[in-house]
């Protein structure tokens, strides 16, 4: 580029962007972090740079003009290259280290038992671990990979690494003791508050899962699972919901990669044949230019094949 040639600001681009996906800019505004009357202004420097409009403002909202149509696709395949080399530079630059965002569950019923193994192959790598449920931003948070479930973003790759199954588990002591019918009725339902982190719902997984005899009177299981559901005991977190089901203190409903160490050891056991897929999987997710980086890269290939080992 010809460095008398100047080009608008960058924000303008992505306020371009913005508005172009969510239709207005009230609403292209929140989706940035910033005021409308901000976003208008950017709009209004991009439009008096370009000297045309590329929306046309009208009671349902901001619609593309025929320029904005075509300079959209354009606008944002640049803005990818720019966001991809940027992140590669940047990755070159701190290439031993790598932080690693990973939900609580994940972490406490998987990562932590492996990861010293990952440490032990590639000691000279750095990993820098933010555990909780915030949702990563890979922009401002400093974070390179999260093993999150159900991150979904056009600018962010995300590679699932485990298919799950949602099943009941029990201690091996208390499913010796169910009885051949109506098992379920045997023990408390036990569930953790951050039950919506994981996606498990005892109420969808009876729903989509039980089947029950002809003869039986739906109606009146349907209201002792809801009066079950209701008095279940309820742990601060999954880990203490599973000490409490090794204890033999009630069923729990679980992802099967969270499970995999204890139905390995028999701490654990499926007490029941009822299974459904799990409607969203953990996965593998960071900006496309991450992989410049030969500490994430090193992760990631250790990740995968970590998953698949049984």
């Amino acid at each position: 580029m010809h460095p008398d040639r100047s080009l608008p600001p960058l924000p303008t681009l992505r306020a371009f962007c913005a508005i172009a996906h969510t239709g207005g800019f009230g609403r292209a505004a929140e989706q940035l972090h910033l005021t409308q009357t901000a976003v208008s202004h950017q709009m209004a420097q991009l439009e008096d740079w370009l000297g045309a409009r590329l929306f046309d403002r009208g009671r349902h909202g901001a619609r593309l003009t025929p320029l904005g149509e075509r300079l959209l696709p354009q606008v944002e395949r640049a803005l990818d290259l720019l966001d991809s080399a940027l992140w590669s530079a940047r990755t070159e630059a701190d290439a031993q280290s790598l932080t690693l965002s990973v939900t609580p569950e994940v972490f406490s019923q998987w990562l932590s038992a492996r990861l010293p193994d990952f440490c032990a192959l590639y000691p000279a790598i750095e990993v820098k671990l933010v555990v909780g449920y915030r949702v990563p931003d890979f922009g401002t948070d400093g974070v390179d990979l999260a093993i999150w479930l159900g991150i979904s973003h056009r600018d962010l790759v995300s590679e699932p690494f485990w298919h799950d199954e949602e099943f009941a588990v029990s201690s091996p002591d208390l499913a010796a003791r169910l009885p051949k019918r109506e098992a379920l009725r045997a023990a408390p339902l036990l569930q953790y508050r951050g039950a919506r982190h994981t996606a498990l719902d005892w109420q969808r997984w009876y729903e989509q899962s039980i089947v029950l005899p002809d003869n039986a009177d739906r109606a009146a299981f349907d209201k002792e699972m809801d009066a079950a559901i209701a008095s279940g005991p309820i742990y601060e977190s999954f880990a203490e919901m599973l000490e409490a089901c090794r204890r033999g203190e009630g069923f729990a409903l679980v992802r099967s990669s969270l499970v995999q160490d204890d139905l390995r050891a028999g701490t654990l056991v499926r007490c029941f044949v009822e299974s459904m897929p799990a409607a969203v999987n953990y996965a593998l997710t960071y900006r496309p230019g991450i992989m410049g980086s030969a500490a994430a890269k090193c992760f990631r290939d250790w990740l995968m094949a970590s998953a698949r080992t049984p």
